[in-house]
């Protein structure tokens, strides 16, 4: 078996590799959502 190039680490890590920064940016999004909902919720229920 021949060491593996370059174009075949990129091919084999590549997608793994997306897929986590894309998971990451999901949940610092999802984060940020759930933050802003959670103070207007309390706003609301407070009556501030």
């Amino acid at each position: 078996m021949s060491a593996l190039s370059t174009l075949d680490w990129i091919g084999l890590v590549g997608p793994y590799a997306v897929y986590f920064v894309l998971l990451l940016g999901y949940y610092v999004l999802e984060g940020r959502r759930e933050r802003t909902l959670r103070s207007s919720y309390s706003e609301e229920i407070n009556g501030e």
